[in-house]
């Protein structure tokens, strides 16, 4: 059912890589080849640090590939979420640090001229229900109390402005976010890193990991590798790789389809200041133009791989919002994995034998994934940490982790439930 990604059909990056048959050294050998393994390997090799990434598939493959191409501010928790559990200093930090997220992707794009149509776009988060408002301005407040910056309120003629629908009754403006090529960052990065001396091997899967002394030694089927360090970048696709990871991260699915291509006259009528837009109810729904003039929209489905009835959703839930699309062709439908924990908040951490790890961006792995790589490079250096409280939160275990597949269905129906009701 699954069709290719449109960032895999419209990518300008088209670099392979090897694979491994050999038993080769470095300093660190990354598992992942997304954005976090990738940044990983890209900061350290500025370091001087010898890299290995092992990519089971391709780079980019996971949900490095298959997202909707936004960097929205913030974390998956509300302002006040953040500020109750961290208090205000450190939420203040927080935020900062997601929005130089966004911002160390916009430069290390221009400085490596990656072709990812990288921009800030501001985002619009959404509700139907005019109740929300309340929570909205309570946002809006804190926001510009603590952070020092400001979101806006939209409501009827404001928010007709920024998208031509009456399916939502009121929004949230913040104008700090961006939009990018997801798949064309990866790649130009992975391609800026390869250049810099990091090795990268494509169709590589790990297959055992082991410690003898200081040295991991991570086999895959033809090959291996020995180093000093490892980093786990697998975040939703970790599976069984590791068991602290296995029993932190729930893997949670999401599925996406993109329009036909439109005149530009037809998109700045329906979407017409190019906003990131998503819905604030549990099971989120999102939606955006892109470079080629399409409208993309994603939202979450129960188990993968991404199945008819998860297209028919997402094409039922696009002519709702936008009843003037009813009949449109759908070109390219897919879907991912993301990485979610418990507490809705990255963890960076370590495994028993001594691994690191950058897990559970739960949505925001787009804009946060290169920072974190960054401070990967730092937790290996030994160096001061831009933000350490990611290294501060414990990766608690997920109730009833055994039996994933069975909690997440669950998880989804009842959430799936209480939006409607909602």
């Amino acid at each position: 059912m699954e069709t290719a990604t449109l960032w895999e059909a419209t990518s300008k990056y088209k670099r392979t890589y090897p694979l491994l048959q050999e038993h080769i050294t470095a300093d660190v050998v990354i598992i992942g080849g997304g954005f976090t393994g990738i940044a990983s390997s890209y900061h350290l090799q500025n370091k001087g640090v010898h890299t290995v990434v092992l990519e089971q598939h391709t780079v980019g493959w996971g949900a490095s590939g298959r997202n909707g191409g936004m960097m929205n501010t913030g974390y998956k928790l509300s302002a006040a979420e953040t500020i109750k559990r961290w208090g205000v200093e450190e939420a203040i930090r927080l935020d900062q640090y997601a929005l130089d997220c966004n911002k160390a992707v916009e430069e290390i794009a221009k400085k490596h001229q990656i072709d990812c149509d990288v921009r800030m776009s501001g985002h619009v988060g959404l509700s139907k229900n005019k109740k929300k408002q309340q929570a909205f301005e309570n946002s809006q407040e804190l926001i510009a109390k603590h952070f020092g910056r400001e979101v806006k309120v939209l409501t009827e003629a404001e928010l007709q402005k920024e998208m031509n629908s009456d399916y939502y009754k009121v929004g949230l403006m913040d104008p700090l976010s961006y939009q990018f090529h997801p798949l064309d960052y990866v790649r130009g990065l992975a391609e800026v890193t390869n250049d810099l001396g990091g090795e990268i091997y494509e169709q590589t899967k790990a297959i055992d990991i082991q410690k003898t002394g200081k040295t991991f030694i991570v086999i895959t089927e033809k090959g291996m590798v020995e180093a000093k360090e490892l980093i786990f970048a697998t975040d939703g696709y970790s599976e069984k790789i590791t068991p602290e990871l296995h029993k932190g991260i729930f893997p949670l699915a999401s599925f996406v389809i993109a329009t036909e291509p439109f005149e530009q006259r037809v998109l700045e009528n329906m979407i017409p200041n190019n906003r990131n837009l998503y819905d604030t109810i549990n099971l989120v729904n999102y939606f955006r133009r892109t470079p080629d003039q399409r409208i993309i929209f994603g939202g979450s489905g129960i188990g993968y791989p991404a199945k008819q009835a998860f297209k028919d959703e997402l094409y039922m839930l696009l002519t709702s919002v936008f009843p003037q699309l009813k009949g449109v062709t759908i070109d390219y439908f897919w879907g991912g994995v993301i990485g979610a924990t418990v507490d809705k908040f990255p963890v960076i951490g370590r495994t028993e034998q001594g691994a690191y790890y950058s897990v559970g961006y739960t949505g925001h792995g787009a804009a946060q994934s290169t920072l974190h790589g960054k401070l990967l490079s730092q937790c290996i250096l030994n160096e001061e940490r831009i933000n350490a409280t990611f290294e501060n939160t414990s990766l608690k275990t997920v109730p009833l982790y055994t039996n994933k597949k069975f909690l997440v269905s669950a998880a989804n129906l009842y959430f799936r439930m209480l939006d409607k009701l909602g």
